[in-house]
């Protein structure tokens, strides 16, 4: 049997089919009347399922005094998983730990990231005590590039103006197509674009007409005079390596006037000062500013910079999406325990 413990909100839809109802225990008796969230379960002949959405609902930016770390911390301890969803919700090394402990050492146990960041899970930790750490890379890409488009308004511009797209993988790629479409000036700036040698087939690849675009060298190049910039870069490199810092207050001094930025990157790939400028900025209807971001980052960004729109998984909130990348999760873990069962045959 596969137990599942989904720790963020998925769609009512969802809930539905699977089935889920309000309970107030999970399975050990003692903890009945002490677990502190509602939560929600299904039991049957091949699949057991809770779900605590408030364990994602009730996170706040300070890990260090986080109730929602505790309800984690013995729901993976009471209920003792195969397989722990999440979304953008913290997964410390505490709770990693606890887990392990509780279930033992001779199963596999699985984190899903229901989105493609996985930032926020101690992945060191889940390396240390064999958990293995999986997303959905791809599926909610589409979304994101309509939000970042529909935010940029590229409908609404004139033609030849510079588009500046930093990060072109499964979203940056969608919002090129849209700029070309538009007629806009394209300008791309990604790792990936760098080597001349290997362009070409990387834009092929991507879809994306070679000729009806320009692949910058630095962030200096695809900034300067941008009216359009969208931002869909990675937290974490291939290489382990942050992007932190990466845009700086002098880029943002060298766009053109009246420029519209939206990201759906973590805050942090901007500088303090750069924060700062746009902040002031934006009061001053100078520029135009968005970014989607966790819960806990922008909550962040709203106490530090209080004039910028910082909002939370508006970017993927599209019911389609949702249903999407539900099924998608629920999918990988029941091929996870599929194949831990396998994998315990052939060993035995």
């Amino acid at each position: 049997m596969t137990k599942i413990l989904i720790s963020h909100p998925i769609h009512p839809v969802t809930i539905q089919r699977l089935g889920l109802r309000l309970a107030n225990f999970i399975l050990n008796e003692s903890d009945v009347l002490s677990f502190p969230e509602e939560l929600f379960y299904r039991n049957c002949s091949d699949e057991e399922i809770v779900y605590i959405p408030n364990i994602s609902l009730k996170q706040t930016p300070d890990e260090d005094n986080d109730p929602s770390l505790d309800i984690l911390h013995r729901a993976l301890t009471v209920f003792q998983p195969d397989v722990l969803i999440v979304g953008n919700n913290a997964v410390p090394k505490m709770a990693i730990a606890a887990w392990r402990k509780a279930v033992g050492y001779s199963k596999n146990l699985l984190i899903i990231r229901r989105g493609v960041d996985t930032r926020a899970i101690d992945k060191e930790a889940a390396r240390q005590y064999k958990v293995t750490v999986d997303n959905l890379p791809g599926i909610n890409s589409p979304y994101v590039a309509q939000h970042i488009s529909r935010y940029l308004q590229l409908y609404r511009t004139e033609p030849k103006r510079k588009l500046a797209i930093i990060g072109t993988g499964n979203i940056g790629k969608n919002i090129a197509l849209d700029g070309i479409a538009w007629g806009l000036d394209v300008h791309l700036l990604s790792p990936s674009l760098q080597d001349p040698r290997k362009r070409q087939i990387t834009l092929w690849q991507r879809g994306i007409p070679s000729q009806k675009v320009i692949c910058a060298q630095n962030c200096d190049r695809v900034f300067e005079n941008a009216t359009y910039i969208a931002i869909s870069v990675p937290w974490e490199n291939s290489d382990g390596t942050h992007n932190i810092d990466i845009i700086d207050e002098h880029h943002i001094r060298s766009l053109a006037p009246n420029a519209r930025i939206v990201s759906a990157s973590v805050p942090r790939i901007f500088s303090e000062k750069a924060l700062a400028l746009m902040n002031e900025w934006v009061q001053q209807e100078k520029i135009f500013l968005r970014i989607d971001t966790s819960k806990r980052r922008a909550q962040e960004v709203k106490k530090n910079y209080p004039y910028i729109d910082a909002a939370h998984d508006v970017a993927f909130a599209a019911p389609e999406c949702q249903q999407e990348l539900d099924n998608a999760m629920l999918q990988k873990a029941r091929e996870f325990q599929a194949t831990s069962v396998w994998d315990k045959v052939l060993v035995g």
